[in-house]
């Protein structure tokens, strides 16, 4: 199956929920860079702008599990490494660097320049994404935390998880240590991918819930968020519970996953599974120039449409959907390339 390494899931019904997990989480990531998300929230809004503040913080507490969410749906089912899994993550992502150029070439968004799409081919060498990195380092790293995920009991393996974001939590969220501050790095994945298999593995009847009620603590973990930011704000506090490295982030992502985990999906499992095997396309397609070309959208959108925040959602569901439906042209291609690599 194609995007295995973001996508290690079949098609039947009790797995279309978890695929539905991946729609969701990248369009939320896209959510996350639109510039109706410019107004970034800080202290001094809440004295000049209370109902912006409260309207920025609601989505900020969407959006900050988009991301984890991706991660730990490859730490539930695992990352089966091999050869051509890394070679078809590298060939979606040099594939769509050069069709984003193209793209953008022929809208007349730049000149052609032979070097630079081929930079743009060459990922590694891009410097585009923090993702591609940290993801390619997930990958290689895979075998270790497998072994070390299979052997270990649900005990331990919860002891390790809540020992990783205790110590991500300390020296990165509260400290601002290092790397470990904003959550952007390889070291950060490999936390969400033990949160996957200890999801997996765990009994705790906490983690199986109804849908209603892992729904109910996402939200309520939101609203918490927005709580505390604004009393941090009205106190002069500039300390945000928006990170990917917040606890609180943490168990929203978690009681997503399960939210959906818990669903039953009984129609439009060809629809999802359509649009979730080229998820990860959403990301790619405003990487490189895709950024200008979708802000450029999203600037238009926010500036001449009334309720900005209802058409940029339509917009971004339109944009995601447009570059899955691109995204079939590169399966096409790996299929053929696939086939003559790995005979």
């Amino acid at each position: 199956m194609d995007n295995k390494i973001l996508k290690s899931l079949t098609t039947n019904k009790r797995q279309v929920n978890i695929e539905l997990l991946r729609i969701i989480s990248m369009i939320l990531v896209l959510l996350s860079h639109s510039t109706w998300n410019a107004k970034y929230f800080n202290i001094d809004m809440v004295h000049t702008d209370l109902l912006t503040s409260v309207g920025v913080l609601e989505v900020y507490g969407w959006i900050f599990v988009c991301v984890p969410c991706f991660v730990v749906i490859s730490g539930y089912f695992g990352i089966h490494w091999k050869w051509k899994g890394l070679f078809n993550y590298l060939f979606q992502i040099g594939f769509w660097g050069g069709m984003i150029y193209l793209i953008t070439w022929c809208l007349g968004l730049h000149d052609f320049h032979p070097l630079a799409f081929i930079k743009n081919m060459t990922c590694f060498l891009s410097g585009v994404n923090w993702f591609f990195y940290a993801y390619f380092g997930l990958y290689m790293f895979a075998p270790v935390l497998n072994a070390f995920i299979e052997k270990v009991n649900e005990k331990q393996m919860m002891w390790m998880t809540l020992a990783f974001f205790a110590f991500q939590t300390a020296f990165g969220w509260i400290l601002k240590q290092g790397e470990f501050y904003y959550g952007l790095t390889f070291t950060s994945l490999i936390g969400w991918y033990l949160l996957g298999a200890w999801l997996k593995k765990s009994s705790w009847k906490g983690f199986h819930l109804k849908p209603w009620q892992n729904m109910a603590v996402f939200l309520g973990v939101g609203q918490l968020c927005v709580l505390i930011a604004l009393a941090a704000a009205f106190m002069g506090i500039d300390k945000g519970t928006y990170s990917y490295i917040s606890p609180l982030q943490v168990v929203q992502t978690a009681y997503l996953f399960l939210f959906c985990r818990s669903l039953t999906v009984t129609r439009d499992e060809k629809i999802i599974t359509f649009f979730a095997s080229s998820a990860f396309a959403g990301l790619l397609a405003h990487s490189w120039e895709g950024a200008e070309l979708y802000g450029m959208g999203m600037s238009w959108v926010s500036s001449n449409l009334p309720v900005p925040f209802v058409f940029a959602m339509i917009y971004i569901c339109l944009f995601f959907a447009a570059a899955c439906c691109l995204d079939k042209v590169r399966l096409w291609c790996w299929k053929s390339v696939s086939k003559i690599c790995f005979k």
